[in-house]
């Protein structure tokens, strides 16, 4: 009888000493959830790109920025031979000028079918440039892709600034200085017999 009182005597005791620290884990665990929420609220309500751009899922472990004033859209894949050509110039461009300027972000617009295919895409050119695909983008007034390489910028308002063939993202400093695009609104004229 002696036995059984010391060895749940000595149980308790264990239980005693260990329930902190098992206690003060998941306290660590919910500090950290709550941090991750604190710092999304820091940051305040997201623009319209930001939001679509986080609800598509990156597949890159780099998001764009979420208070830029602009989106540069490139529209490539790893399938592509153009797309293949110009990226090593969106790279370059991208690491010595646009990581420097917070008032834009450059996201990869992936053409590939699956995110694997599309993040060892961007692997490939050793970049921490923010990708999402294609096909999960919801954004508004996203214009038509007719081919790729292409690109497009928003406003983080998500108001067209400009389009056009890859290349000629290049020239983006530019197109950012340009007026948003008018919404094209639906023609009213009565056809006539």
């Amino acid at each position: 009888m002696k036995q059984l009182i010391l060895s749940l005597a000595l149980l308790f005791a264990v239980g005693c000493w260990c329930a902190p620290q098992v206690m003060a884990k998941g306290d660590d665990a919910i500090s950290s959830v709550e941090k991750k929420k604190k710092k999304k609220a820091k940051r305040g309500a997201l623009s319209p790109v930001a939001q679509a751009l986080e609800e598509a899922g990156y597949f890159t472990e780099t998001e764009a920025r979420p208070k830029a004033k602009f989106y540069i859209f490139i529209c490539s894949a790893s399938w592509c031979g153009p797309c293949r050509a110009l990226m090593p110039k969106v790279v370059e461009e991208y690491e010595t000028k646009m990581k420097k300027n917070k008032s834009v972000s450059m996201v990869l617009l992936g053409c590939d079918s699956d995110d694997e295919s599309a993040r060892q895409y961007i692997e490939h050119y050793e970049t921490d440039m923010p990708g999402v695909l294609n096909k999960k983008v919801n954004l508004e007034n996203r214009p038509e892709i007719p081919g790729i390489p292409w690109y497009f910028i928003l406003n983080a308002k998500g108001e067209l600034v400009s389009v056009g063939a890859g290349s000629k993202v290049l020239d983006w400093e530019a197109e950012i200085k340009k007026k948003p695009a008018k919404p094209e609104k639906a023609s009213k004229k009565k056809s006539r017999r």
